[in-house]
């Protein structure tokens, strides 16, 4: 591997799930199966560009994948070949209007299908309803780093809990910060 970066257990529990950023793909271990990506860094379907944080969604046995060099979240089903676009641009497009992201780091998904994005250049919390392409800021605002509690310094993590409430892990900010369910 070239630069772990992300590790979920797997569908079932004697597997884990890597995230290999460097050589853009999720490979599985021990028997280091590509799961997703594997095709060389670059924005076509078939391939991922310095994949970070990752969720495994077993409803639909898939990996949903902060493909950060992209500057989207796209969805892989496992076995296939190719992903489809859960949330940003195409093509490496990135911005920061409702619809586009800047370098998303961390991405989890709640039971109803919502994906929660740390969406990191842009110093929010993007919420993607399921099939929506628009996005709503819950946390942070856009383009404005802080350190108070209604601003973030580099969102790079998110995680839910069991109430979904959100907690999401700040780099630059160096803190954790738990918003109550949205």
């Amino acid at each position: 591997m070239y630069g772990p970066s992300g590790i979920i257990r797997g569908s079932n529990s004697d597997e884990l799930y890597i995230s290999d950023t460097y050589n853009h793909r999720i490979v599985s271990y021990p028997s280091g199966s590509v799961l997703a990506g594997g095709n060389g860094g670059g924005y076509t379907n078939k391939q991922l560009h310095t994949p970070l944080g990752f969720s495994y969604v077993s409803y639909s046995n898939s990996l949903i994948i902060a493909n950060y060099g992209a500057h989207n979240v796209v969805q892989w089903t496992l076995g296939a070949n190719n992903w489809t676009l859960v949330a940003g641009g195409l093509n490496g497009l990135n911005g920061s209007s409702s619809k586009l992201l800047g370098a998303p780091v961390g991405v989890t998904v709640d039971p109803m299908g919502n994906v929660y994005i740390a969406d990191t250049r842009n110093q929010r919390i993007q919420l993607f309803l399921q099939g929506q392409l628009e996005g709503i800021t819950i946390a942070g605002v856009t383009d404005v780093p802080g350190a108070n509690a209604t601003l973030l310094n580099y969102p790079y993590w998110v995680q839910l809990d069991s109430q979904l409430n959100l907690y999401v892990c700040e780099f630059a900010g160096k803190r954790i910060q738990k918003f109550l369910r949205y």
